[in-house]
C-alpha cells in the first residue's frame, strides 16, 4: 500500500466567514509549496478584497466564495496563480445523471492528485454539494483514500487543523487545480496595474456572470433587495436564512479591511499614487465597517430571525449601506486616478 501525505501543513482558520476562509486557505497553499506570501497581499491580487457580488432577487447562497465571480470555471484562482508565478490546470469534471465522471474516468482523476501531491503540492479542488474550495494533502493505496485538510475556528488558540479520509471520493469531484510549476512574474508595477484594471472593470460590469451582479449593479440590487422585498410571508426560519445570505454579504465588505495593510505600504512605496492610495484607504476603511452595523442595531443570536423581518430595521441596514457605497465609489475613483496618470506617462514618452 502507498501513502504520501504532506508535511508541516499550516493551520487553516475558519471562523465562520467565507470570504476569511478563502484568504486563509491561499496563504496556506502558498505556504505549502514552498512561498509564504501575505494573506492581504492575496487578499488584493485576488480581487476578493475590492469585489461585490449578488444574485438579484433570490436570496440565493454562495455569493461570498471566490467562484461566484468566475466566469469559466476556476478562473480568479487560475488568475492569481499567474499573478503570483504559478503555471497551474485546472481540470472541469462533467458527471451523467447517475454521478458518474463523464470525460475524466476515475483513474486519470486519481492520478492527476497522486502526481502532483507526489511532487510536495497540494490540490484544490471542488466537490458536489459544497460551494467551497478544498485541499488535498495526502493519499493512501494509490489514492484509493484522500486526505484533505479540514479549516477549523482557532478562535484566537493555536490548534492543530484537522485532517479527513475520503474514500470513494472521485465521482464527487466537480473541478481541481494541478500546480504545476514556479515562474518569473511581471513587474510588481505591471502587476498592480493590472489588479487596478480588473477592479475598476468589475465595478463597471453591466452584464451578469452566472445569473449574479458585480461591482455597483451588485450594490444597488443588494440594497434594494435588502429594503423592498416582501418578508410579509415570511415566517422566523426563512428570515433567518436570508439574513445568514445577507451577512454573506457583509463578510465581502468587510473583506475591504483585510486589502489596507498592503495598499498603505504600497503609499509609501509608490510616492506618485501617494494621494490617490492614502484617501482609497480611508474610504475602504469606513467601508469595511459596514460589515459590523447589524450588531450597533442590536442583533444577537436570539432575535436575529424576527429582528431582519422588520421593515424599518431593514431600511435603517439599507440606508447605511448606501453611505458604504459611497465609499467604495470614491476608492474607485482612486484607481481609475492612478490609471489615468500612468496612461499619461505612457502616452507622453
Amino acid at each position: 500500500m502507498s501513502r504520501k501525505i504532506i508535511p508541516n501543513i499550516p493551520v487553516i482558520d475558519n471562523n465562520g466567514n467565507e470570504v476569511d476562509y478563502g484568504f486563509n486557505l491561499l496563504k496556506a497553499i502558498f505556504a505549502i509549496a514552498g512561498e509564504e506570501v501575505e494573506k492581504t497581499e492575496l487578499a488584493v491580487y485576488s480581487g476578493m478584497a475590492n469585489r461585490f457580488v449578488w444574485m438579484p432577487g433570490k436570496w440565493a447562497g454562495g455569493n461570498e466564495v471566490m467562484d461566484s465571480i468566475n466566469k469559466t470555471p476556476f478562473e480568479a484562482e487560475i488568475r492569481l496563480l499567474q499573478t503570483i508565478g504559478w503555471v497551474a490546470k485546472y481540470i472541469t469534471v462533467h458527471h451523467d445523471e447517475n454521478g458518474s465522471p463523464l470525460n475524466m474516468d476515475n483513474e486519470q482523476i486519481r492520478r492527476d492528485f497522486v502526481d502532483v501531491i507526489d511532487r510536495g503540492y497540494p490540490v484544490l479542488f471542488q466537490a458536489l454539494r459544497c460551494h467551497r474550495l478544498n485541499i488535498a494533502i495526502g493519499y493512501e493505496s494509490d489514492g484509493q483514500k484522500l486526505i484533505t485538510k479540514e479549516a477549523v475556528d482557532t478562535n484566537g488558540v493555536n490548534v492543530d487543523s484537522e485532517t479527513n479520509m475520503l474514500e470513494d471520493w472521485e465521482n464527487t469531484m466537480t473541478g481541481y487545480i494541478l500546480l504545476k510549476e514556479k515562474r518569473e512574474t511581471a513587474t510588481e508595477r505591471e502587476r498592480l496595474l493590472d489588479l487596478f484594471r480588473l477592479v475598476v472593470s468589475a465595478w463597471y460590469r453591466m452584464d451578469d456572470i452566472c445569473k449574479k451582479k458585480v461591482g455597483f449593479a451588485a450594490w444597488q440590487s443588494y440594497l434594494h433587495d435588502l429594503e423592498h422585498d416582501d418578508f410579509s410571508s415570511v415566517d422566523d426560519n426563512e428570515s433567518g436564512r436570508r439574513f445568514g445570505i445577507y451577512c454573506d454579504g457583509l463578510c465581502q465588505i468587510w473583506a475591504r479591511n483585510e486589502s489596507l495593510p498592503f495598499y498603505r505600504s504600497l503609499a509609501k512605496r509608490y510616492p506618485e499614487w501617494q494621494e490617490e492610495l492614502t484617501v482609497a484607504v480611508s474610504a475602504l476603511d469606513a467601508c469595511s465597517q459596514y460589515g459590523g452595523f447589524v450588531w450597533k442595531l442590536g442583533f444577537t443570536g436570539d432575535n436575529y430571525k424576527e429582528k431582519f423581518r422588520d421593515p424599518i430595521v431593514r431600511k435603517s441596514l439599507a440606508d447605511e449601506g448606501r453611505k458604504a457605497m459611497e465609499n467604495d465609489i470614491i476608492a474607485i475613483k482612486q484607481f481609475e486616478k492612478i490609471l489615468q496618470k500612468e496612461d499619461v506617462c505612457e502616452n507622453g514618452k
